[in-house]
C-alpha cells in the first residue's frame, strides 16, 4: 500500500485519536507505520500458500478462498460456490490492505506497540508453580494488534487471538 492510497483511506475512516493524529508529523513517519505494520502482518500464519517462491511478504498467496462465498440452500441440502470464490495469484485481499491501514494508524500514534515484551500485561508472573495473574485479556505483549485489525484477518489466516500454544517441558 502506497501512502497516498493510505492517505486517501485514512480520510473515509471514523475520527478518533489516531485517525486524527495520522496527517500530523512527516509522511516518512506515515511510512515507517506502514511499512512496520505490513511486517508485522507478516508474521502471521496465513491460509494457502505464497503465490511465488521468490517474493517478499505473506501476500500474495494462493488457494484461499475467500470469506463467505458459500450460498447454503436448504431446499437441496448443500452449499453451491459462488463463482470466483478464490483469490486470484496476484490479489491482496481488501482485508489486508485495510488491517494494515488500521495497524499503521494505531503504530503512528503508539510507537511502542509492538516493541513490547509481553509482560506488561500481567498483574504477576511465578515460575515455581507456574502462577499467571493477567492484567489484560485477548492478544497481549508483542502479538497485541487493535481489535478491528483481528476482524479484518478472520476467515484468511490459520489462527487467531484465541489461540495460544502450550508446549510440554
Amino acid at each position: 500500500m502506497t501512502l497516498a492510497e493510505a492517505d486517501a483511506l485514512v480520510e473515509g475512516m471514523v475520527e478518533s485519536t489516531d485517525v486524527a493524529k495520522w496527517t500530523t508529523g512527516t509522511a516518512d513517519t506515515r511510512n515507517r507505520a506502514l511499512v512496520t505494520a505490513a511486517q508485522r502482518l507478516d508474521r502471521e500464519r496465513f491460509l494457502g500458500a505464497r503465490a511465488t517462491d521468490t517474493q517478499a511478504l505473506q501476500w500474495p498467496r494462493t488457494g484461499v478462498r475467500k470469506p463467505d462465498t458459500y450460498v447454503n440452500t436448504y431446499a437441496t441440502g448443500f452449499p453451491f460456490r459462488i463463482s470466483d470464490d478464490y483469490f486470484t495469484d496476484t490479489e491482496i485481499p481488501d482485508q489486508i490492505q485495510r488491517a494494515q491501514l488500521e495497524l499503521a494508524v494505531y503504530l503512528k500514534n503508539n510507537v511502542d506497540g509492538i516493541g513490547l515484551s509481553g509482560l506488561e500485561d500481567y498483574k504477576s508472573v511465578s515460575i515455581g508453580s507456574l502462577s499467571v495473574t493477567p492484567d489484560k485479556f485477548g492478544a497481549v505483549g508483542a502479538d497485541r494488534i487493535p481489535p478491528m485489525v483481528e476482524r479484518y484477518l478472520t476467515g484468511l489466516r490459520i489462527s487467531g487471538p484465541g489461540n495460544i500454544a502450550i508446549k510440554r517441558s
